[in-house]
This record gives C-alpha cells, sequence and structure tokens, in this order.
C-alpha cells in the first residue's frame, strides 16, 4: 500500500491509499484486509481501523488523521514504562500491544498533513464473551487497568465505549480484559472535557452530567466510571450468545437517541423498580454488582440534589465524586464483592 498525495482525505476509506501493501518505516510489510470501523470526531479527526497481516500475524491498525493531540502510541508507551518501572507488570495484561508505529507527513493540495499508523496485536470485543464469570473477570480487569491509569500514570481514558472493552485470548485458556481506544486520553493535570466527547461516546453510555446542553467543562473519571457501569449493564441486558438480542427484548432500546425523554428514563432508571429489567439468562449472576454500582450512583444523584436543594449551605460539595459516593474505592467494592479478584502480575 503506497500513500497517494492526491487521494481524497474526506473521503470514505480506504484513503489516503491506492494499493493493500503498506511497507513500514522498519522495513516491515503490512498486507491490508478488511476494514473494523471508522470514527469522525467534531474537530475534523479521523481515525480507520482496519486488519492486516503482519508477516503471518493478523494485526489491527489504525491510521489517525486530523488535528494534532497527544499520539496514542505515545501515551501507551509512556504508561508501559511506567508499569515496568514500578513492578506492576499485571499492568500490561490489560492494555494493548503496540508492535509499530510512525508518522507520515502528506501533501494535501496546498498543506502538509500528518499521518499517524499503529499497528496493534488483534483483540477481541468484550461484548463475544458469553459467561458472567469471564464478562466479569474481563471487566474488573479493565475497571483495575483504568484505575491505574488514572492514580498511578495521571492519564484519563474520556471514550469509554464498547468498542475500546476487549479481550486478549491466551494459549492458555485465560483471558484478560483490555482498555483500548486511547485516542481521546489526556493527562489528568489541566485537561478539560473535549469539544467534541459527547459526540465521540454513544448515547447509551454517556455519563448524565454530559447530557445537559450545557455540560462541565471538566471531564472528571467519575464521568468513565458511569460508562463503565453503563457498558456492563447493556451488554448484560442486550447480549447473548457473543450478538445483540432482539430490540423487542432490550430493556434499554430507547437509550440510543439524544432528546428529554431519554435523559429522564437515564435519571428513572436510577430510581424505578428493579423488575423493569434483568440480564441475559447467561449474565444473570451479574445482576448483583450492577445493583451494587446503579445503588452507588443513585445515592451520589440523590445527596447532590439534596444540597443543591439546601438554601443556605453552611459546607461545600465534593461535585468530583457526589458527595464521596462515586469513588475508585466505591466502585471497586461493589465488584470485589461479587467478582473474582484480578490476579496481579508481578514479573514476565
Amino acid at each position: 500500500m503506497s500513500l497517494n498525495a492526491d487521494a481524497n482525505l474526506d473521503a470514505e476509506p480506504p484513503w489516503p491509499f491506492d494499493s493493500t501493501t503498506l511497507a513500514l518505516s522498519d522495513g516491515r510489510s503490512l498486507e491490508l484486509a478488511d476494514s473494523v470501523f471508522q470514527s469522525n470526531c467534531a474537530d475534523g479527526q479521523i481515525v480507520y481501523t482496519c486488519r492486516a497481516k503482519l508477516g503471518s500475524c493478523v494485526v489491527v491498525v489504525k491510521w489517525i488523521w486530523g488535528p494534532t493531540r497527544i499520539y496514542e502510541a505515545q501515551i501507551l508507551e509512556s504508561a508501559m514504562n511506567l508499569a515496568r518501572e514500578r513492578g506492576d507488570i499485571w499492568v500490561l495484561d490489560h492494555l494493548p500491544r503496540t508492535l509499530h508505529s510512525e508518522e507520515r507527513i502528506v501533501n494535501h493540495h496546498t498543506e502538509t498533513r500528518t499521518l499517524h499508523i499503529l499497528v496493534q496485536e488483534e483483540l477481541y470485543p468484550i461484548t463475544e464473551l458469553t459467561t458472567a464469570q469471564g464478562l466479569g473477570n474481563a471487566f474488573v480487569g479493565i475497571f483495575k487497568c483504568y484505575r491505574w491509569l488514572h492514580e498511578a500514570a495521571g492519564i484519563i481514558h474520556r471514550d469509554i465505549k464498547l468498542t475500546a472493552l476487549m479481550y486478549r485470548k491466551l494459549s492458555s485458556g485465560e483471558t484478560h480484559g483490555v482498555l483500548n481506544g486511547f485516542n481521546l486520553a489526556v493527562p489528568t493535570h489541566g485537561h478539560s472535557l473535549h469539544p467534541c466527547h459527547r459526540l465521540e461516546t454513544p448515547p447509551p453510555l454517556l455519563a448524565f452530567d454530559l447530557l445537559s446542553s450545557a455540560p462541565p467543562t471538566e471531564y472528571l473519571y467519575r464521568h468513565d466510571l458511569e460508562t463503565l457501569f453503563y457498558a456492563l449493564l447493556l451488554i448484560s441486558c442486550h447480549y447473548e450468545d457473543g450478538a445483540q438480542i432482539a430490540p423487542h427484548r432490550q430493556p434499554f432500546k430507547d437509550w440510543h437517541e439524544l432528546n428529554p425523554v431519554f435523559r429522564a428514563d437515564k435519571v428513572n432508571f436510577f430510581f424505578e423498580g428493579v423488575n423493569e429489567w434483568a440480564p441475559t439468562s447467561q449474565f444473570r449472576d451479574l445482576r448483583r454488582p450492577i445493583l451494587s454500582l446503579r445503588r452507588m450512583f443513585r445515592d451520589g444523584i440523590m445527596a447532590r440534589d439534596d444540597f443543591c436543594d439546601l438554601e443556605n449551605p453552611t459546607s461545600t460539595f465534593d461535585l468530583t465524586t457526589l458527595g464521596g459516593h462515586i469513588t475508585f474505592d466505591s466502585f471497586e467494592d461493589a465488584l470485589n464483592t461479587y467478582l473474582r479478584p484480578v490476579r496481579r502480575r508481578t514479573s514476565g
């Protein structure tokens, strides 16, 4: 695959290439295969993902094009190096492995642009897991990795969606949940809500605060935790045998439109009777951790509402954790009460 400088870079994939073979800067070659998905961000950035073969290995290639942010490969490399330095080798089990990365300058009409090429191992969608134990363990690993990234590496993800929740198959038959999709990740210091963030996250997974017509200017880790919770909820209730169940069986099928009814439904979910929804038969055992997490978010919402109702409050309210209700510890406690803790690898 060679770069085509005259290609229409605003067109559908497979821009900006004119063949199916790409010679990498290290001398190896990629044989491109089928596309996986394309993500278009409101600020003009485009991420196109496809499968390819690197030698005998099937890999995934990301083409990242548009406004410059902190490059995903840099975020991952810095996190992995820190994990090795700290002896937190277990974190590597839950991050995607980068096999190659490079940048290329492409002439486009009267300007030059940078194209980032990222080659990673092939991972598998977490939605393909078909047992409560398998999904639960993968989810716990992803959460613990997310927490480590925030607390130890100072990184906030900001782009949690189902395509970012993956798993790795091991030769032993075990699986590891993997947190992927670091295209919008930034250092926790000095960050703000990215202007295109709400368009990047599918409506069913959007944190309630971000549904507002005037969303907060600071993106908090509890927004990602809320999105993680919705992901576990929707997979448990909408998937069976690795595929979505029929729409008429999906209890949250109406969560796909950004409108006032959807916002009201999302609030009501935390306060309505628990008999309105249930996990599919394969994930029935995940109902208890889901209820525990639901209670945690409900208590935080109620605490904020109660504080806002005070005419002359004599104290301040911690919006970061909604009064201390939504924290890493409370989220982890809700999971560990019902799910097996992740085994932490310290070497290898």
